[in-house]
């Protein structure tokens, strides 16, 4: 239902920069059963009745129930629209006020550095959501200059790494240098120039119990496990634990992320979690880690249109010396800025949908955004964006399911306003996708010049 505007459809080999920008709706989505209006509430309530509204309050509609509700969703300001119903007239020159003569005030926007790089056909697998494919990026830069990432893989790949000069364009540098279950990475230099990585995973022949290892590596290819465990998911009032990121903190000593569920849950479980936390552990060695006493994020549900925005979290220091927070998982990358790293303000939902967000600060002052994404036929790739002002911003308008033909119910089509203010110098390519997430299924492109 939420109309979310993302990049689309470039070239892997030769990238070339379009714009998504986080203006106007395009950050806050729609959900109609969310919606204050008490016209549109009123007409879902006769459709559906009180017990079936209250439960899709908690979860997307069904393709019956997103048809059935058809004639609530007519744009208010149509003739007929409402309860009543309406007939979409496509030649009919209706437009939506866009308010032109407002000047559009910059805005932040994303430069889609390359669409997808280590994909099924790079790694050699089978192409296929959870069978092909990269996801879970992390990225460190080396003393030459040049960047490595290391990546998940589905299967018995394991974790593998691929090297690059310019942080777009990547090439395998080693397809294995951690077995299965470590994937989530997350690294730190050592002061002899080592590497140290964390994951988490399951306990061997205990795999519900989940715990976070340690790694060393002298060249950051080949890793030596250090004995024991960092942390437990017994350290905390919790369930499962995962998705461990460590960071050096600005006054001294290490702070560790993880995401968390409730007892007797799974992270990722079929269905999803019932709730999810952001908690942390510090250490002033990295070795023996203390559980903070309570958590640093709750988000209640994970149900309704921004997903699970707590899980797999990046965690990094900008050039201000604020904490900077991203995560999610199911709707659009979640940021948030602290200034002790425990308290954080409230989320800044971006207009990118994908998961597993790594970000790099560039020596000008932007930002480089890589996260999971790919398809269901190819499986997972990982995408490249770099944020960038910009001077032009959208607003989405939802018009809602209306019928072309009135005595035709196979007639129903979506209707959705688009309006574009400022200006670029580029085209701006705006794509809605059918479903959320970073494994889209189908999407209709526009280009707009």
């Amino acid at each position: 239902m939420g109309p979310c505007m993302a990049p689309s459809g470039m070239d892997s080999v030769e990238p070339v920069s379009d714009l998504v920008s986080d203006g106007g709706a395009s950050g806050e989505g729609f959900f109609p059963f969310n919606s204050a209006d008490p016209v549109i509430r009123e007409c879902l309530v006769e459709i559906f009745g009180q017990a079936l509204y209250a439960e899709l309050n908690t979860r997307p509609p069904s393709p019956s129930e997103g048809a059935a509700m058809g004639p609530c969703m007519a744009p208010s300001g149509a003739e007929g629209s409402g309860p009543g119903g309406s007939i979409y007239q496509p030649d009919s020159g209706s437009t939506f006020d866009c308010d032109l003569g407002t000047p559009s005030l910059p805005t932040l926007g994303w430069v889609i550095e390359n669409e997808g790089v280590l994909d099924y056909r790079v790694l050699g697998h089978s192409p296929g959501r959870n069978i092909g494919g990269a996801s879970d990026p992390r990225v460190v830069q080396l003393d030459d200059g040049r960047y490595r990432m290391y990546f998940a893989q589905p299967g018995e790949y394991g974790t593998g790494a691929a090297i690059s000069s310019d942080g777009i364009n990547w090439s395998v540098e080693d397809p294995k240098v951690l077995p299965v279950h470590f994937g989530h990475v997350s690294l730190l230099r050592l002061a002899d120039g080592s590497w140290r990585l964390f994951s988490a995973s399951g306990i061997p022949d205990q795999a519900e119990e989940r715990v976070v290892f340690s790694f060393i590596s002298e060249d950051g290819l080949s890793f030596v496990q250090e004995d024991g465990y960092r942390i437990t998911e017994q350290d905390f009032p919790y369930g499962d634990i995962g998705s461990a990121f460590v960071i050096r903190e600005p006054g001294g000593g290490y702070r560790m992320y993880l995401t968390a569920v409730p007892e007797g849950e799974t992270g990722g479980q079929p269905g999803g979690n019932t709730k999810a936390w952001l908690v942390s552990a510090t250490s002033t060695d990295m070795i023996t880690w203390s559980a903070d006493p309570s958590f640093v994020i709750e988000d209640p549900d994970g149900l309704d249109w921004t997903g699970v925005d707590v899980m797999h979290p990046w965690v990094g220091v900008n050039d201000a010396g604020l904490i900077e927070l991203y995560s999610g998982l199911g709707g659009p990358a979640t940021k948030r800025t602290s200034v002790d790293g425990r308290t954080f303000s409230d989320p800044e939902h971006l207009p990118l949908i994908g998961a597993d967000y790594h970000v790099e600060y560039l020596p000008n002052g932007e930002s480089r955004l890589y996260s999971s994404a790919g398809t269901m036929d190819a499986g997972g790739d990982i995408r490249i964006l770099r944020s960038t002002e910009v001077s032009w911003d959208v607003d989405f308008v939802v018009g809602g399911f209306q019928r072309v033909d009135a005595s035709d119910p196979d007639s129903l089509v979506f209707v959705l306003e688009v309006c574009v203010k400022g200006s670029s110098s580029r085209p701006l390519e705006i794509q809605l996708f059918t479903g959320a997430g970073p494994l889209r299924l189908v999407n209709e492109t526009t280009n707009l010049k």
